[in-house]
């Protein structure tokens, strides 16, 4: 087993609303051991108390702000009012600064989804935040809750794609993987037709991109959703 206290480090972090200076944890990128990737990028680790996204979300201990690395470097007056009148004024003073559970990963991330809404983040950004707490809820087997968060984050995914913010939120994000990924969010919603829409997109690139992987995941998910909706066709 990994021994956790040698894979977390700290992290100095300077609070994006009141520019309070703070410590936060992070994973060594070296002490993972992935044991499986599901088909919406979900990586599961052989040790998975140190899942880096249980870290994604830095927590300002003073004011309560939360953001993650891809929030807007600077906020203007008028988000800066809105954070102290909606998040700041309202905070007890709590530190995220230490080792972290799924039960504490979940709550900064509802606390960086609130401030990503007042502060008018990316949709990608949004996206992202909403996807990772579904894996988050899949991860203790609250599908529920997951499936839920995963409506969230394909509606934000959808928006990004309309308004081309996708690299803003995730610099890995092109437009095929971000396509693979609104089908497979659709799949795992059970509306296929949409999912079959989305896949299609992203198999349109096939001639033109060299993610070859993508594509071929897009056409093992396109023929799964085709053969999910038949079955669900016939049962009515």
């Amino acid at each position: 087993m990994i021994d956790k206290v040698s894979a977390l480090y700290d992290r100095s972090c300077t609070c994006r609303h009141c520019q309070t200076p703070f410590s936060t944890k992070r994973i060594r990128g070296g002490s993972l051991a992935m044991a499986h990737r599901d088909s919406d990028f979900y990586t599961r680790f052989k040790e998975q108390s140190l899942n880096p996204i249980l870290y994604t979300v830095n927590v300002c201990p003073a004011c309560g702000f939360a953001f993650t690395d891809q929030f807007k470097p600077k906020l203007s007056p008028w988000e800066k009012q809105a954070v102290e009148e909606q998040i700041s004024s309202k905070w007890t003073p709590k530190d995220f600064g230490s080792i972290r559970q799924v039960p504490e990963a979940i709550v900064s991330y509802k606390l960086a989804i609130y401030a990503a809404e007042i502060t008018d983040q990316p949709h990608s950004v949004k996206a992202g935040l909403y996807l990772r707490l579904a894996w988050l809820y899949r991860s203790l087997e609250k599908t529920e809750e997951e499936l839920r968060f995963l409506g969230m984050a394909v509606d934000e995914y959808e928006l990004s794609y309309i308004h081309s913010d996708y690299t803003q939120g995730d610099k890995e994000m092109s437009e095929v993987r971000l396509l693979y990924l609104i089908g497979e969010l659709y799949r795992r919603l059970k509306k296929f037709d949409l999912a079959i829409k989305y896949f299609g997109k992203a198999l349109a690139f096939r001639n033109t991109t060299m993610e070859s992987g993508i594509i071929r995941m897009a056409q093992d998910q396109w023929q799964l959703a085709r053969e999910e909706y038949k079955e669900k066709q016939k049962i009515g």
